[in-house]
């Protein structure tokens, strides 16, 4: 369920440091599984009971700013991860997630949005997107990230494989994207958009920034740091330096425009953390902000801002 901001209440802390560094990823560090034996591969899975799983996780929010700090955390959408929004031309702003709702089988696992006003206050209830012109031997898209376009359009980065690994084969798994007019259809466009050979590339935080597209990529282990490409049109990206990582640092995220340069928002052992950079390859020391998330997506809303975040486990722990 989507709520309205207001106030929340403290989770125990000593327990919180490690849990939540963990559940952030938890979905994105690793493609979520697949269905259980039994359906085919197309057929979405029920969710299972208990476990640490992505689906005992809820999507959380804070509104506050670097200023005056942030205030309570509220619910924004349970059993979600992997967050992401966008301002739309319009001006409303466009939230999307993995979703995991549990009276809904045809949408548990799926990518889901919801619609939010303008001051970012009010939210629609999920819906689950369409993806058209998918070919049918890809695995389900996850891990999305959204980019408004100048027309007007929504371009969404998302992980997948055209060929889903059996033992043995080369890993394939890369960053591909699809195009909406609406927010909820989206039509892929063929080819991947990042890819690294024998590598796995998941959950990337795309921005541009002036005329020059960024895409970073967390690399694997936190200590790994993050693969950086750019591209002059948000379709073709070319690798450039790695981004070296700090100890404990996790390079899951969202990236958002700031002043004359872009922040990264990630998590940390140390909780939600941003860093600064002008362009994408010198960055400076993180702040941290003091509570604990995982894979945090900020909406700008002048001089605030909304923090969406994954949570620490809620249910069947």
């Amino acid at each position: 369920m989507i709520s309205k901001l207001g106030r929340g209440s403290r989770l125990a802390l000593a327990v919180g440091l490690m849990l939540a560094f963990l559940a952030g990823s938890a979905a994105s560090q690793q493609p979520p599984r697949q269905p259980p034996p039994g359906p085919r591969p197309g057929q979405p899975p029920g969710p299972p009971p208990g476990g640490g799983h992505p689906w005992n996780n809820d999507l959380m929010m804070r509104l506050g700013s670097d200023r005056d700090g942030f205030g309570a955390e509220t619910v924004f959408v349970e059993r979600a991860g992997v967050p992401s929004v966008t301002r739309m031309r319009d001006g409303r702003w466009l939230a999307t997630f993995q979703w995991f709702p549990e009276d809904d089988r045809a949408a548990f696992d799926r990518v889901a949005v919801a619609f939010g006003d303008e001051e970012g206050k009010n939210w629609s209830k999920p819906r689950k997107v369409v993806f058209e012109g998918l070919p049918p031997q890809y695995m389900r898209p996850f891990d999305p990230t959204l980019v408004t376009l100048d027309d007007g359009r929504v371009r969404m980065y998302f992980t997948s494989t055209p060929n889903p690994r059996r033992p043995g084969d080369r890993d394939t798994t890369a960053i591909y994207s699809a195009i909406s007019t609406d927010g909820i259809h989206y039509e892929f466009e063929s080819g991947a958009r990042f890819a690294v050979e024998g590598k796995r590339v998941i959950d990337c935080a795309v921005l541009r920034l002036g005329q020059t597209w960024h895409m970073i990529a967390p690399i694997g282990r936190p200590e790994d740091g993050a693969y950086h490409a750019e591209s002059a049109d948000g379709l073709e990206f070319t690798r450039r330096d790695d981004i070296p990582s700090r100890p404990g640092v996790n390079w899951t995220g969202n990236l958002v425009a700031h002043g004359e340069g872009m922040r990264f928002y990630g998590s940390s052992m140390r909780g939600v953390w941003w860093v600064y950079s002008k362009d994408g390859r010198q960055w400076a020391a993180p702040s941290f902000l003091g509570f604990h998330g995982g894979d945090p997506t900020v909406a700008s809303l002048g001089d605030r801002q909304l923090l969406i975040y994954v949570s620490l486990p809620r249910r069947g722990q």
